[in-house]
């Protein structure tokens, strides 16, 4: 602090016996001077505890640092992660093994017929008796012949069944069966042609998506009354309703996702999807599955032959 006898005090308005502070660049009186000292002391008061703080907490071995709770969180999502992979490989899982014994019902009335045809024949023999034998040993190796195999550094799970002939092999992969390669063509009738059409269809079963590609119009689509419709190898039809609500703008697209896919891997999906709240599964096909989408006047505006 300085004496200047020309300044007034800043708080008071006094001129005489004043002092100038070089710190903050103001004139007080004496009264004042000593709050502003008393201030200051308070500051450095106030610095001196938040160093200590400051101490402390770099000495603290608690949990209290935030990305502890970061960690934490990425536990309870990674663990629901992980109930949900292995929810969705047991369906899988019994979907594998219906499809797996369906084709060794077919090989076993196949036996069946061949015992039945030696047994009416006069030409028996150790050869005919031991290959029919070994066939039936071998569904019987291929009802347990799945396999869990396990990932030691990801969230990975696969099931593989080999089959006893070595030919061919079907695996569950990180809860998804690899099913063979799928042929796909598109067909639709002149009068009904638009920019309406079926984009992907997932072949697990999934999802279906459909797309405005805006070609022929810019015009957002009213899709009430427009249907879906799956036929799985002429034995499985699965009837999809648009909701009435439900427009499709131009150069976009929409995900209908099965009711168990938006409940397993496709949960954290939000934008464009539509959910099936009635189809527990799009369903896959050994053979071939015709996918129709037809609008509200009964057109077929396009078909998606699916060949396996």
């Amino acid at each position: 602090m300085t004496a200047n006898i020309h300044g007034s005090c800043i708080k008071c308005g006094k001129s005489g016996g004043v002092l100038f502070c070089n710190g903050c660049q103001q004139t007080l009186c004496f009264k004042h001077v000593n709050e502003h000292r008393d201030e200051l002391e308070k500051q450095l008061e106030d610095l001196i505890n938040q160093e200590n703080q400051f101490e402390n907490d770099l000495t603290k071995k608690d949990d209290s640092h935030y990305l502890f709770n970061d960690i934490d969180k990425w536990k309870k999502e990674t663990i629901e992660q992980i109930k949900q992979i292995a929810k969705q490989a047991k369906q899988d899982l019994r979907e594998l093994i219906n499809q797996s014994n369906e084709k060794l019902l077919k090989r076993c009335e196949e036996v069946k017929e061949n015992v039945r045809l030696l047994k009416e024949s006069e030409d028996l023999s150790e050869i005919q008796l031991n290959k029919l034998s070994n066939e039936l040993n071998n569904l019987k190796k291929e009802i347990n012949s799945f396999q869990l195999i396990k990932s030691s550094n990801s969230i990975f799970l696969k099931i593989e069944k080999q089959e006893t002939n070595d030919i061919s092999q079907i695996k569950l992969s990180s809860n998804e069966i690899v099913l063979p390669c799928i042929e796909e063509s598109h067909s639709k009738r002149v009068a009904c042609k638009g920019s309406i059409s079926i984009g992907e269809i997932d072949r697990y079963g999934h999802f279906i998506i459909i797309e405005h590609n805006g070609l022929t119009t810019d015009k957002e689509q009213d899709m009430v009354g427009w249907t879906l419709n799956r036929s799985i190898d002429s034995y499985k039809d699965i009837i999809y309703r648009f909701p009435n609500d439900f427009t499709l703008k131009s150069k976009s697209s929409v995900k209908i996702l099965s009711r168990e896919a938006s409940q397993g891997r496709y949960s954290y999906e939000k934008n464009n999807i539509l959910v099936a709240q009635s189809i527990s599964t799009w369903g896959t096909g050994v053979k071939t599955i015709i996918n129709r989408l037809i609008d509200a006047n009964g057109y077929e505006r396009d078909v998606l032959t699916q060949t396996f």
